[in-house]
């Protein structure tokens, strides 16, 4: 790679500081955008509205620099756009088109390279010829990744920049070197790897996630919601609960003071979910604790007593001197 691509970032970094700070500081063989005109970011126009949107871009251009130093490079991507929006600069599309080369976006980073070339009035032969180099290197080296990857839906990302969702569309180009792949699915062990990319080459990249043990999903409530939930027989909660669970079939247990126990079963297919909601009856009361039963107790006891004693006379002993007794009627009085 050319003293031109190496300098990219220290161009970012000399155009964020004000123009003849940045002048003093010029390496021996500066970067070609770092020869852009001295009226290009840093020079105030004399437009009030033009002197606003250029001080607008600097902002940007900086913040997209400080992205780009940090390694996120579509965040660079977006202040680099917006910061060009405000203010057309040569030297923004050559930053530009240095982030998309970072973020893999080969055919952006060539498209942008060659704008940079055409609108830059002041471009010199050297550096005309340094850039039209760097868009050969990218051109003639470029790879080219694609995924098949098991359940559809997984989340594919290349180098901490998300590609999309499986099954994606197309393939993705890159530059040669070693990538890293994370590809993750809710409820799938994750499968994170580095592969090593070839010049030119077309490469397919298979990957089938596999389901945890825990990947089905029950969702259970009931009625009181002070009631206990056992599953499987081990306490789950109170009232409802949400939980991971393996495929198959489970046992739910409520139970709550005042109410009648339940138990059910329940199935959960594989990365399915279930649904359970249950509501208790009351347990029946005991008829020993209604007030009827007691009053209606109270009237047979009273009349019991009663006729118990009206109705068993008393034998009392025998009187001496009487060979046999008399009997005596017992006299009630109320």
């Amino acid at each position: 790679m050319g003293s031109f691509a190496r300098g990219a970032l220290a161009l970012a970094l000399a155009l964020s500081t004000p123009l003849a700070a940045a002048q003093r500081r010029r390496p021996v063989r500066p970067a070609p955008a770092a020869e852009a005109p001295a009226d290009d970011v840093n020079t105030p126009p004399a437009d009030p509205t033009q002197a606003f949107q250029q001080g607008e871009a600097r902002t940007h251009f900086q913040t997209g620099v400080q992205h780009y130093q940090a390694g996120r490079f579509a965040e660079a991507i977006q202040e680099f756009q917006t910061a060009y929006r405000l203010f057309a600069s040569p030297v923004i599309l050559f930053n530009l088109a240095q982030a998309y080369r970072s973020d893999n976006q080969l055919t952006q980073s060539i498209a942008t390279f060659r704008r940079y070339v055409d609108e830059n009035p002041r471009i010199t032969p050297e550096q005309r010829e340094d850039v039209e180099g760097l868009i050969r290197e990218i051109d003639g080296s470029r790879a080219v990744l694609s995924f098949e990857v098991e359940p559809s839906g997984a989340a594919v990302t290349l180098d901490g920049r998300a590609l999309g969702t499986a099954p994606l569309p197309r393939g993705v180009e890159l530059l040669p070197g070693s990538h890293d792949i994370s590809i993750t699915l809710a409820n799938h062990e994750p499968l994170t790897q580095t592969i090593a990319v070839h010049p030119h080459e077309r490469r397919l990249f298979n990957a089938t996630l596999h389901p945890v043990d825990r990947n089905a999903r029950l969702v259970v409530t009931v009625v009181p919601s002070d009631a206990d939930i056992t599953l499987d027989g081990a306490p789950a909660g109170r009232g409802a609960i949400d939980e991971h669970v393996t495929p198959g079939t489970h046992r739910i247990t409520f139970a709550a003071q005042g109410y009648l126990p339940r138990s059910e079963e329940v199935r959960v297919g594989v990365l399915g979910e279930e649904t359970v909601r249950a509501t208790l009856d009351p347990r029946p009361r005991p008829i020993y604790t209604r007030w009827w039963f007691w009053t209606a107790i109270g009237g047979v006891v009273a009349t019991g007593a009663t006729l118990g004693v009206v109705l068993n006379p008393i034998h009392p002993s025998a009187i001496p001197g009487n060979s046999t007794p008399s009997s005596v009627s017992t006299i009630i009085v109320h």
